[in-house]
């Protein structure tokens, strides 16, 4: 059902990039909180060093108690039994709190990692340029990193913090055999190693699950978070479409399930196959030493020793070397973490900020492109410019390439040929950052921030979002500023009514936010497209009446499906199969009594 894959090539060796992986998520938990990370290996190394004294308490109680048995004077012995009980519980009393202390540490530390990591991703995630973003094979990847990256993180630096627990429970387990018989140490340990190259094949064999089941994993997010929004329930209810999601949902789950459940199954096969040498051992080990206690050769004290340090010794030697796979198995997976951290974007940012004056303005020279991961050409040979203080208006079919210009303009792709200038310079020649801060752009697919309106808008240009007067300067540009007002809170209305005395706009009112968080950007090239399709025609005549009274000292691109907005542009391209099909005034293009003037006329005969 699934196909095979491999494990991704390195190219550094294992040891090398294991500890360059450890180092970058060490960095991560010492960045979020370096006292929780030595409190927690502190507290671990302190409980890991009490096992040895219980162990010889344990015996000297029971050496104790027998000695003495039929002895008429028993107040000495029972003073010491006394003291080494309470001793004892003490000591229990110690580990108790530790293990406690520690647990806390560790809950508090993994939060922390995780909210930390939310905050990381998410800035790395921006860096990156759309192409690699939008790859299959990145979002397959990433979505792992998503799912996964939160508890494998902890499951590299708690195994290590646990380092003291099996060394000194190793050490509290291994002095008593030494002395008794050494070879009996090493055979513990031998006995231990099969388990431990199974628990490391299978570490191998979980990760390389999660590369096979990444696209279904990716769909099952998909669907459950569509079927679960609230701002796709009104669709589902009309399209009575919730069945049929749910269905190919668990569709989606059956076989991601069952794949699992045949891989546990195995697992559990395997792992028992494991414990069988030391079952075995433990069995004839243990068993000898209270054969040679009831032979007299040793006291059963001694003989309750070496049992507990058998078991002791098999505990702290397994635990530390699971510990060890355990990094390995988180590593494998954390290892795509730092792969992503330190993925580089695919375009090398260039060096020159953009001009305070523009004495040029937009050329696109002979411009061919198609997205990745298609053969068909988007555009195909554009021409054209745009004067510094110019506005224009870009129309044409659905599919015509419109978009796409303004994707290329903000440097998101790179043209396959042909190249884009602004002011006289290649776009990709300017610090990414300080280009698209000259940069206000509107795109169909908006953002609705849920944060109070003024945040909404305030957002356009973030250094200034506590700036009310002028938000509402915005507001009152493209016609909102009186429904916000309405607001119970006015400009501190949360935008959503999932949070307290929110609302939610309509999409013709989000329209107009989102338009005013542009405006309020204050750039010197604005592109908007369709920034009024859910407005009506006179509402929207008022609105590009004032933005282009706002913008008569800026460049202004206007993507719209509406004639009768466009033709107050200075010039006009009509866009056609990805190609400028013409080029000019209104009242030019009407004369020539082409495609556009036969669009134009159409449309009219529409509103009559």
């Amino acid at each position: 059902m699934f196909p095979k894959i491999k494990l991704p090539k390195f190219e550094i060796s294992p040891i090398k990039r294991f500890l360059f992986t450890y180092k970058k998520v060490l960095k991560i938990a010492w960045d979020v909180n370096p006292n929780i990370l030595i409190l927690v290996t502190l507290a671990n190394s302190f409980w890991g060093l009490t096992n040895l004294p219980s162990l010889y308490i344990n015996k000297i109680l029971i050496d104790l108690v027998i000695s003495n048995l039929g002895n008429p004077n028993l107040s000495q012995a029972i003073r010491l039994i006394v003291f080494l009980i309470a001793l004892r519980a003490l000591i229990e009393f110690i580990r108790s709190g530790l293990s406690r202390i520690s647990s806390s540490l560790v809950n508090n530390l993994a939060e922390g990692m995780v909210a930390h990591l939310d905050l990381i991703t998410g800035r790395k995630v921006n860096s990156l340029d759309i192409p690699t973003i939008e790859s299959p094979d990145f979002q397959d990847k990433y979505k792992k990193i998503e799912r996964e990256a939160n508890n494998r993180l902890w499951g590299m630096i708690g195994p290590l913090t646990n380092i003291p627990v099996g060394f000194f429970t190793i050490v509290s387990g291994i002095i008593p055999l030494l002395s008794f018989n050494p070879w009996i140490s090493l055979l513990v340990v031998i006995v231990t190693i099969p388990d431990v190259f199974i628990n490391a094949k299978l570490a191998k064999k979980d990760y390389q699950v999660v590369e096979v089941l990444a696209p279904k994993w990716r769909l099952w997010d998909w669907i459950s978070s569509h079927i679960k929004n609230s701002r796709h329930f009104y669709e589902n209810k009309i399209l009575s479409s919730t069945g049929y999601l749910i269905k190919k949902l668990a569709k989606v789950q059956k076989e991601v399930l069952e794949f699992q459940y045949q891989r546990r199954m195995r697992r559990v096969y395997l792992r028992t196959f494991g414990d069988i040498l030391p079952s075995l051992l433990a069995l004839l080990v243990n068993a000898y030493f209270f054969i040679q206690a009831l032979m007299g050769k040793i006291s059963l004290g001694t003989a309750q020793l070496l049992y507990s340090a058998t078991n002791t010794l098999a505990l702290g030697f397994s635990g530390l070397l699971n510990d060890a796979v355990s990094v390995y198995e988180n590593y494998l997976f954390v290892s795509d973490l730092t792969w992503f951290l330190d993925l580089p974007s695919a375009y090398n940012p260039g060096k020159f900020s953009v001009s305070e004056v523009f004495s040029k303005g937009i050329e696109f020279k002979n411009i061919w492109f198609k997205y990745p991961n298609s053969d068909a050409w988007v555009l195909k040979g554009v021409n054209f410019s745009i004067k510094p203080k110019e506005n224009i208006a870009i129309v044409g079919e659905n599919g015509a390439g419109k978009t796409t210009l303004i994707k290329l303009l903000c440097g998101f792709y790179k043209p396959n040929k042909g190249e884009i200038l602004v002011n006289g310079r290649n776009i990709f020649d300017y610090n990414p950052e300080k280009y698209w801060n000259s940069l206000g752009v509107l795109f169909q697919d908006f953002s609705e921030y849920p944060f109070t309106a003024r945040e909404s808008m305030g957002l356009g240009a973030v250094k200034k979002v506590n700036k009310l007067k002028e938000i509402q300067k915005a507001a009152k540009l493209t016609g909102v500023d009186s429904f916000i007002e309405s607001l119970p809170l006015g400009y501190e209305n949360p935008l959503n009514k999932e949070f307290d005395k929110g609302i939610s706009p309509s999409k013709g009112q989000w329209q107009r936010i989102a338009l005013a968080r542009i405006l309020f950007r204050d750039s010197k090239i604005i592109a908007l497209d369709e920034p009024t399709s859910n407005v009506d025609p006179k509402a929207e005549e008022e609105i590009f009446e004032k933005i282009i009274k706002l913008a008569k000292e800026k460049i202004l691109i206007l993507i719209s499906h509406r004639f009768s907005t466009v033709r107050r542009a200075d010039k006009i391209l009509l866009l056609d199969n990805g190609k400028v099909l013409e080029e000019g005034t209104h009242e030019q293009l009407m004369k020539q009594n082409r495609e556009y003037s036969h669009l134009f006329e159409l449309q009219a005969k529409g509103y009559q």
